[in-house]
């Protein structure tokens, strides 16, 4: 009977609770909530679904991320160019936005664990099945936007760069179509309109690992290394259970936080 009252008492407590262990005090900005910036015009990763609900990958890997800390979520709009500039102010806890890390963001901030991992991919029709790289490129028309950084690499390997207005989606739609032979963009964005277009049928996705690997983190401020660390032990929970996965899978068909 002793010991069936103490651990009734450890449990009201918290002691014996994963969620309050996760959510002890962290600093965060509103108490008992995660405050995460987030632009909600960046599909597939932050946008608006037709109902007007705030949702995509980064929106609802955050949500699961607060579920896990044992915190209420709550997200602020902010332009792409103003959000590590609202992270400084205290605007926001941490941004959630598909951002990298490099040379001179490190000088300010900190990276979680990564929850996705990109790269460059090739979207190519399937009727043309010896085109799997870059280097079989040679004579073929691609489809890129007018300030897509993958111009030169197409130009490099002597195809032709036929510039689409519209976005990935219109470009992906037009290799579809045969229109063009094929395009290039980032490997989440190529995964994310080859399911919403449902032509799986129609284009073949290649990654193009000699391009390098690009992961995105919870970014947070260079001091803030309580939140970073109940953001990595949240993360590292939720991947452990799949959770990452299921979520990467409702968006993109496969599993993106695992590299």
């Amino acid at each position: 009977m002793l010991i069936r009252k103490l651990v009734k008492g450890l449990l009201v407590l918290g002691l014996f609770s994963a969620t309050s262990v996760f959510a002890d005090d962290a600093g965060w900005m509103t108490k008992d909530t995660l405050t995460v910036g987030t632009e909600g015009t960046y599909p597939p990763f932050t946008y608006h679904d037709e109902q007007g609900k705030l949702t995509g990958y980064d929106v609802e890997v955050a949500r699961a991320v607060a579920e896990k800390l044992g915190l209420k979520i709550e997200f602020k709009e902010t332009a792409w160019n103003a959000l590590l500039a609202g992270l400084n102010s205290g605007r926001f806890d941490t941004v959630v936005n598909q951002v990298t890390m490099n040379d001179e963001r490190r000088k300010k901030y900190q990276s979680s664990l990564p929850y996705s991992y990109s790269g460059a991919a090739l979207a190519v029709r399937s009727s043309l099945p010896n085109v799997r790289a870059v280097k079989d490129l040679k004579g073929l028309k691609g489809g890129l936007a007018f300030t897509s950084n993958f111009a030169d690499l197409v130009r490099q390997n002597q195809a032709e760069v036929v510039l689409v207005e519209g976005g990935l989606g219109q470009e992906m739609a037009l290799v579809a179509q045969g229109r063009v032979d094929f395009t290039l963009n980032d490997r989440l964005a190529v995964l994310y309109y080859q399911k919403k277009l449902k032509v799986d049928d129609k284009i073949q996705v290649f990654d193009l690992p000699e391009e390098g690997t690009v992961t995105a983190g919870f970014i947070v401020r260079k001091d803030d290394t309580e939140k970073l660390k109940k953001l990595n032990q949240a993360l590292t929970e939720l991947k452990k259970e799949g959770k990452l996965a299921a979520i990467s899978k409702q968006f993109f068909g496969v599993d993106i936080s695992e590299q």
